[in-house]
């Protein structure tokens, strides 16, 4: 059997009414509880078909859940009487929505003829009322905010370097033969080894030093061919600079997440009941007019 408390519950908690087979009737509307015994025997359901919600009983409900599942199929349901809702179920009323669903047959109204088993019903708390009201809460949630790549991408600079570059230039450095080393000018003739010239005349001593043999020679050779048009090539060589590039690291690159966290004020509108107390003169009193008191 559902308690009082978990009727309270499953109402504050926005369950539905499900029927014997599992169909959702509607959202828990009100509910109405036993003068006598204060236990829940009724509970109003909103099936959308018509402006008053529908009365359905409790006996043979059961919990499914965030709902409340009762014993009668949706078209007793939705066929149930319309009856008012002001709050209390009168017993003509009561009668007629148990003989609808069955649990009172064979009962003459006429006759007044009602067990005890069922004494009239009223609305759950009727000197209590709840109020309610939005609470703001704050919150946050994940969301993504941008993607981020990382390209490489070739860029072309010009760089400016200063090479060092050779070359060969010629000059003519005469040095007069007086200044070679072992060398006597005579009368032009050239004579090597100490020995005299075949053919008679004078000569030039010149004394043997391994030292300066070389350029003596060279020297002998060019007196003998004096006079004989002979011509030297000379070969002159130059650097020129040449650009190449190659491939080096020059650093490593590490991305990093960072958390930043600030703080931001956020603001909505919320709704919240207000109770009101209205009062009335009794009756024969000349002003009728209701007095309210608010909370």
């Amino acid at each position: 059997m559902i308690t009082q408390e978990q009727m309270k519950e499953l109402i504050s908690a926005g369950g539905n009414v499900l029927s014997a087979d599992g169909q959702v009737l509607g959202p828990l509307g009100r509910l109405y509880v036993d003068d006598g015994t204060g236990r829940p025997t009724w509970v109003t359901v909103d099936t959308g078909t018509s402006a008053a919600e529908s009365f359905v009983p409790l006996d043979g409900a059961t919990t499914a859940g965030g709902d409340v599942q009762v014993a009668y199929p949706r078209e007793s349901v939705l066929a149930s009487p319309g009856m008012s809702q002001d709050g209390h179920l009168s017993q003509a009323e009561e009668k007629h929505l148990l003989r609808h669903y069955g649990l009172l047959p064979g009962v003459d109204e006429a006759a007044g003829g009602r067990s005890d088993e069922h004494a009239t019903s009223r609305l759950e708390s009727d000197h209590v009322m709840i109020r309610s009201e939005e609470q703001l809460r704050a919150g946050t949630e994940i969301r993504e905010t941008e993607r981020v790549r990382l390209v490489k991408r070739i860029v072309t600079e010009e760089v400016t370097i200063t090479v060092p570059v050779r070359r060969e230039e010629l000059s003519i450095e005469r040095v007069p033969l007086d200044d070679v080393p072992g060398h006597r000018n005579g009368n032009g003739n050239g004579h090597t080894n100490g020995a005299a010239p075949t053919g008679g005349g004078s000569y030039t001593y010149v004394e043997r030093d391994e030292e300066t043999a070389v350029d003596r020679d060279d020297l002998y050779a060019a007196v003998g061919s004096a006079f004989s048009g002979d011509e030297v090539t000379i070969v002159l060589y130059q650097e020129r600079p040449v650009v190449q590039t190659e491939i080096v690291a020059v650093e490593r690159i590490h991305v990093l997440k960072e958390i930043i966290t600030h703080e931001e004020t956020l603001s909505g509108e919320v709704r919240k009941e207000v109770i009101e107390a209205e009062s009335f003169d009794a009756p024969g009193r000349d002003a009728a007019a209701p007095r309210r008191t608010g909370g």
